[in-house]
This record gives structure tokens, C-alpha cells and sequence, in this order.
């Protein structure tokens, strides 16, 4: 209607007259085809703008109709959210090993070294024990200990083999044993000392200082065999001669009974000496190396990184910070009168 209206509007404006021959005439050669094409064209753009209009709210009906359907058949769940660990371990495999096993395997060595180690009427006690108990502890799990190693050594390769998480033992660090596994910050550090006979070494004195005498040690110097100060002792005195003993009872009276110029081992054992010992005062004298340092620390297999980690964060967390002199003192009644090797 609004289009026929216009196009009549347009028909009177251009002169058209009913009886007026002339503008019929005109009306019928040109005016009537643009008539037609007018008409044609509005009414083509009102369907077009009609048409696009139906067509955009029938989809705007067709996507409210979609979600209401979508909203009915699936009721409303809360998000989930996806675990980082659900794809992995829920804890380091050295940590989870031994949480799933539920106790903690250390390795110590199988003959008894006081304060550090020492079975007592059945009882395990010591310095390395009272560690070994409150690791496990933090981990929350039991303690479980293996003593079939028969030597320091022996003990360090229960722990390479993986026969124990670790080994808490009195094991000094060296680096021909790091190449094999890895060793925690050292829980105590001791000076290296030596253990001489007082006329011997007075005998290669001849009127040098003791230090020039100690730097350039010669002589027969025993040591424990198969520990680690035969290492120690080609490194630090390549002018002495080595004299390896079983045991460091049997080292120690060779220097008494003037056998060899010294005993070579820790001050803590060559203090233990003077302690256990005082009639043999007059024949020895203790010479403490303050250059040197043996660090004992717990050994772990190579690829327990996780566990080093800990271990290494628990002995910092340590309120007593262990020394010589306090180990002596706070474990006297382990170590009195008690034989002891050399790691």
C-alpha cells in the first residue's frame, strides 16, 4: 500500500490528467516503463529487508530454542579441576619407594665403632643410629637396619648396589668414593691427627721446630688397613712409609711399644687414646693437623636426588651442631674402653 501510494503521488506531480491526450501519450512511451521498474525496485526492497529480518530472528529463535534444549538435557555439574600429578607420580620415585615400602633401610657397618655405632644388650645405639632414627621419623616410616658389611667400603657399596636407601656409618667423604655415589653435607668435621712416640719423633727433631718435623714426616706411620687414611696418609706425608694393621688397637701399640714413629686417624680417636689411656701419656704425644679435615656425612646411591635433598635439609635443621669435644662429651659411656675402626 505505501508503495502504490508513493508511485500515484508521483503520477499526479508529473501532469497526468485523465482526458489529457498528451501527457496519456507521453506517460505511455516513457514514464510507464520507469513506473514499472519504481515499483519493481521498492518492492523488491521491502521483501529483501523483510526477508533478512524473518531470517535473523529465525535463527535468533533456532539458537535460544538450541541452548533452552541444551540447558534441559544437561543438568549443571561444577567444573573439574585436573590434578597436575594425575598423570605422574604423586612424589619423587626415591621419596615414593620408600613412603610405599614403609620403612627406611640403612646400611651400617657389621662390627661395632663407638659412640657412632654399637649394639648394647641387643639394644643399637650411637651418634649414626639416633640419625638414622629421626630421618625415619620424618619420613614417617620404620627403620630398618642392615649390618652385613664388614667394612667401610663394603658398607659404601651396599648403597651403590641399592641394597639400602642410604648408610649412616661413620663414612669419611673422599673422591674416589664419590665417583660412585653421593654424600650429604657432612654431619660432623674432624681435624686428621696423629698419635706419636715421643722418642722417635724427638730423634727426628734434631733441633727443628715439631712443625717442620710433622711437614716433613718420615719414618713408619700405621694406619687401619683398607681405610680410608692409607689415602690419606700417601697424600698428605708422601715421605712416610705406610704400615697398614687390622685393627687400630693393634695400630695403637705399635706406637707405644715404639714399633712405628705414629698412628695416623681423626682427632676424636686419637683423643679416645689419651682418654682411655692416661699411663700411656709419657710415651705419646697427640699432634692435631689444622690444615686437614675429615668430614663424615651420609652416603646415598647416585640417583637419589630427592632423598640427598631432604637429608641434606634435615642436617641443617639440626639444633646441636656436632664437634669433636661435644660428641666426646654427650656420648662418653659408648665410646669408654670401647675398640673402634677407621672409616
Amino acid at each position: 500500500m505505501v508503495q502504490k501510494k508513493i508511485v500515484t503521488q508521483l503520477y499526479y506531480r508529473l501532469g497526468f490528467r485523465a482526458g489529457n491526450g498528451a501527457s496519456r501519450n507521453y506517460w505511455r512511451v516513457v514514464w510507464r516503463p520507469a513506473w514499472v521498474l519504481s515499483v519493481l525496485l521498492v518492492v523488491t526492497l521491502g521483501l529483501g529487508d523483510g526477508a533478512m529480518a524473518a531470517a535473523k530472528s529465525g535463527a535468533s529463535t533456532a539458537a535460544a530454542m538450541t541452548a533452552t534444549q541444551a540447558s534441559k538435557s544437561t543438568p549443571n555439574r561444577p567444573a573439574t579441576a585436573t590434578s597436575p600429578t594425575a598423570a605422574g607420580p604423586a612424589m619423587p620415585p626415591d621419596i615414593e619407594r620408600i613412603l610405599e615400602r614403609g620403612k627406611l633401610t640403612v646400611a651400617v657397618l657389621g662390627q661395632d665403632n663407638a659412640p657412632f655405632f654399637m649394639n648394647r644388650q641387643g639394644q643399637l645405639s650411637g651418634l649414626d643410629l639416633q640419625l638414622a632414627r629421626s630421618l625415619a621419623d620424618q619420613l614417617g616410616v620404620s627403620l630398618e637396619v642392615t649390618r652385613s658389611a664388614q667394612t667401610f667400603n663394603q658398607v659404601v657399596d651396599t648403597v651403590y648396589e641399592q641394597k639400602a636407601d642410604l648408610a649412616i656409618s661413620k663414612i669419611s667423604r673422599t673422591l674416589k668414593r664419590a665417583q660412585k655415589v653421593r654424600f650429604s653435607h657432612p654431619y660432623l668435621r674432624m681435624r686428621q691427627g696423629l698419635l706419636v712416640n715421643r722418642l722417635q719423633v724427638a730423634e727426628q727433631t734434631q733441633g727443628r721446630s715439631m712443625v717442620e718435623t710433622i711437614r716433613d714426616l718420615r719414618g713408619q706411620v700405621g694406619v687401619i688397613q683398607g681405610s680410608s687414611y692409607v689415602g690419606f696418609l700417601k697424600q698428605k706425608f708422601p715421605q712416610a712409609t705406610i704400615v697398614e694393621y687390622p685393627t687400630w688397637e693393634a695400630t695403637v701399640e705399635a706406637v707405644v711399644q715404639g714399633d712405628i714413629l705414629a698412628a695416623y686417624r681423626d682427632e676424636l680417636e686419637i683423643k679416645k687414646v689419651v682418654r682411655n689411656r692416661p699411663d700411656a701419656a709419657l710415651q705419646l704425644q697427640t699432634i692435631a693437623l689444622t690444615d686437614t679435615q675429615d668430614a663424615l656425612a651420609v652416603v646415598l646411591p647416585w640417583s637419589s636426588t630427592h632423598l640427598l635433598a631432604f637429608v641434606d635439609q634435615y642436617l641443617d635443621t639440626l639444633a646441636t651442631q656436632y664437634t669433636v669435644d661435644t660428641v666426646l662429651d654427650e656420648y662418653a659411656d659408648y665410646w669408654a674402653a670401647q675398640p673402634a675402626q677407621q672409616p
